[in-house]
């Protein structure tokens, strides 16, 4: 029960504490106040967590808010409505607070920490140096943590999530294992050492949601010690709501939910030493969506993404054609052609309707500069670069002229949606080119290229991530500072008035303060009137990832973490399988098992999955030399295998599924610009055609099965060979099986199945490099 009460008053100080009012009728606003479902609180850790209610609500229509009596907060910004919360000895691992915005009530729920105390202890004369310790719990960053002399020993201690955590030491410039704790392989020809850090006390049981019958859900039944709570959208149900049975838990619908097109069961529970994950429900007219077929493609869960780079896909427009032919421009890294008029026709000819994606990426189409920037001088090669890839941008609002104008992207759009596709724009505001009339007219808006030692700020991605510059002729944004964030947002804005983009795929992410987030986000809700999906990139852990994910932020970003985890083990048999399981199970407890994350096939930055399976490109090689040095040519047919158990475990697990063009085929490569060759449409080999006949038939399954869409998740490795991963959703379970060994390997029994892709089997026998999907109902 809450019983803390804090008034925002016209100067926003907090009220004295006031007992709660009675629970009001649980009905939906006309109007609500926030956008979309608000992202449960995230404390931070045992001392103050800075909580932005503008995040939720717009500041200026909030009432009041009011927390439970085990928390503490105080102003800290009362203008901005940022309140810090401090949790006392005695809060559960998830409570919830109340806020009012017009006179209705919104409920967002708060959940403690998870983290508990860790210690690393090595010898002081273990490295002869200042030792600093980086692993999966910083974001890898180098110096960010240095290791503290206590008697004998160099101590490092901090709070860690419960898991597997990876980590190494930097002693002068050189990165070592801990000789006392178990190594792992890297990925990339090296190794790490491994921490596990136990939870606080017994997991809790997972919330799924086992049947349906009118106007009830039914979950699982849940141990005494664990709560339970339910919300519908942004509001708390009562009590009287909910029926504890012995086999079952009885949960009912609002009754006024049968008046609303769209509205959503949210289920939380916690016991004392963690909390379970988020289980969701869609409801239309007050029923569970059972068939997918009803799920709009504005519902980003059912999202299936097609990346294109724009130069490299498909030219519909030879009339726009303008390589620099520059000699000190390296063919590859020359304009190709591509354009918005090919994407187009590629629309109009059904290429996306066979492959089965519902939404369209499109790489970057501002102008840029018409001259060749940069330089490559390694191995022998020695290449200068245009600016096809549309990452250097000279305007933020105007169109490459060589990609279109806006009548053919508008064009675009409009047909995209009349088939039903979402199409997101990729957003650079972290950099401009240096010919940029911003940076032209106010220089001091960049950071600064010198950092106070006089190092050169290039590529400092981690110990200066927000103000690092990529290249010498990419001054960085300083999107610390308001007058510089005010400009950049309503520019990004243009492309979702001017046009009518679904969303954005925001470049470099991390290297951007979280003000300019909240800044384009707010905007975003008080100016577009239409749901608006937003991505980011970022490289690092699944925390600092997690910190840009709010109702005031984005929507989500890409599980770069999980990539890396699923192409380890299936390109390498030495990599133990836990370690996907261990990486999912973090991403779920950080992110949800109901997120919108994107699950990549491949990138722009990445030598092509393929070529690496086939051996034809080393992770531990200079993978950018080797594109440039050697033709990476037609893969091993056991790659294509491989490449599809990517695409199967993509289209398996929540979030995303994002394919890289071409690698619906195989197209092979290794890094940038290697893997950025032209798309290729009707030449393609049995091999390729057979891929992506399989990826076509995996589009369709994960767009027809709620399971597939909405279920909550479980994943086991059940062998050093085998994967596998539960989804299940309102008494339907889908089992999927995921062999990467080159050996059959037996599946448990599941009579009555329904294989909704891969082969019967024989005798349980999963053939080698192949997956498969079963469904029970």
């Amino acid at each position: 029960m809450m019983k803390k009460a804090y008034l925002i008053l016209p100067v926003l100080a907090l009220a004295a504490c006031q007992s709660e009012p009675k629970l009001p009728a649980v009905n939906q606003p006309a109007e609500s106040a926030i956008v979309g479902l608000a992202t449960p609180v995230q404390l931070r850790g045992t001392g103050v967590t800075e909580v932005h209610l503008g995040d939720y609500i717009n500041p200026e229509k909030i009432d009041s808010f009011y927390l439970p009596a085990e928390v503490s907060a105080s102003n800290i910004d009362p203008d901005q409505r940022i309140i810090g919360i401090e949790p006392e000895p005695t809060l559960g691992m998830e409570t919830f607070m109340r806020v009012f915005a017009d006179g209705q009530p919104y409920d967002i729920i708060i959940h403690r920490s998870r983290k508990v105390p860790v210690e690393v202890r090595i010898p002081a004369d273990l490295f002869d140096g200042t030792v600093t310790i980086f692993g999966s719990f910083n974001a890898w960053n180098r110096t960010s943590d240095t290791m503290v002399l206590e008697g004998d020993d160099l101590v490092y201690r901090s709070e860690f999530q419960p898991g597997v955590q990876e980590y190494k030491f930097f002693v002068n410039d050189v990165e070592y294992t801990d000789p006392n704790a178990e190594q792992v392989s890297n990925g990339m020809g090296g190794f790490n050492s491994v921490l596990e850090v136990k939870p606080r006390g017994e997991k809790p049981e997972p919330i799924r949601a086992i049947g349906y019958e009118e106007g009830t859900v039914y979950l699982n039944a849940l141990p005494e010690s664990q709560d339970l709570k339910v919300l519908w959208d942004n509001q708390l149900l009562p009590e009287e709501y909910i029926h504890h049975g012995a086999d079952s838990i009885a949960v009912r619908i609002p009754s006024n939910a049968a008046q609303i097109n769209r509205s959503t069961l949210r289920f939380f529970s916690s016991n004392e030493a963690e909390w379970a994950r988020e289980l969701r429900i869609p409801l239309a007219a007050g029923k569970p969506i059972m068939n997918a077929q009803n799920v709009k493609r504005q519902d980003w869960s059912s999202a299936r993404m097609y990346f294109i780079m724009i130069d490299r896909f498909a030219n519909g427009d030879t009339a726009n054609d303008e390589p620099l032919n520059d000699p000190e421009v390296l063919p590859q890294c020359d304009y190709r052609g591509g354009d918005i008029a090919g994407v187009l026709e590629k629309l109009r000819e059904g290429y996306f309707d066979k492959l089965g994606v519902n939404t369209i990426w499109l790489s970057p189409i501002t102008q840029n500069p018409t001259d060749a920037w940069g330089l490559w001088d390694k191995g022998g090669v020695r290449t200068k670069f245009s600016g096809y890839h549309g990452y250097w941008p000279i305007s933020n609002t105007q169109i490459d002229y060589r990609f279109g104008d806006p009548e053919v992207l508008k064009t675009l759009i409009d047909e995209a949606h009349a088939k039903g596709y979402n199409v997101l724009l990729d957003y650079v505001a972290n950099h401009v080119h240096q010919s940029h009339p911003i940076y032209q007219e106010h220089p001091e808006w960049a950071t600064d290229l010198y950092l106070p030692d006089g190092s050169l700020n290039t590529e400092r991605w981690d110990d200066h991530r927000l103000t690092t510059w990529f290249d010498n002729h990419l001054p960085t944004l300083d999107l610390r500072k308001p007058e510089v964030v005010e400009p950049m947002t309503d520019s990004a804005l243009v492309w979702l008035t001017d046009f009518e983009f679904d969303g954005f795929r925001h470049d470099a992410t991390k290297h951007i303060d979280l003000i300019f987030w909240r800044t384009l986000t707010h905007k975003v809700h008080e100016r577009v009137n239409r749901p608006i999906y937003q991505i980011g990139e970022t490289y690092g852990s699944a925390e600092l990832i997690a910190s840009y994910l709010s109702t005031g932020m984005l929507n989500a970003q890409f599980d770069f973490n999980a990539y890396d985890a699923i192409l380890n083990v299936i390109a390498d048999e030495s990599i133990p399988m836990e370690r996907v399981v261990d990486v999912m199970n973090a991403s779920w407890d950080w992110y949800g098992q109901h997120n919108t994350m994107g699950y990549i096939s491949g990138n722009q930055d990445r030598s092509r999955f393929i070529s690496i399976a086939s051996g034809d490109v080393l992770l531990s090689e200079d993978q950018k030399l080797a594109g440039y040095t050697r033709d990476i040519g037609k893969p091993q047919s056991t790659a294509y295998q491989q490449l599809l158990l990517l695409h199967v475990f993509n289209h398996s697990i929540p979030g995303i599924p994002v394919i890289y063009y071409g690698d619906e085929y195989g197209s092979p490569g290794a890094n940038d610009p290697d893997n950025r060759r032209m798309m290729k449409f009707g030449e393609l080999d049995s091999d390729e055609k057979s891929l992506r006949d399989e990826v076509s038939v995996l589009e369709d399954v994960r767009a027809s099965e709620m399971a597939l869409i909405y279920g909550s998740a479980e994943i086991e490795a059940i062998s050093e060979s085998l994967l596998h991963i539960r989804r299940e959703y309102l008494g339907t379970t889908i089992d999927i099986y995921i062999n990467r060994s080159k050996d059959a390997v037996e599946i448990p029994a599941e009579a009555g199945a329904e294989v909704l892709f891969g082969q019967e089997l024989e005798n349980n026998m999963l053939p080698a490099l192949s997956a498969i999907m079963l469904k029970k109902s």
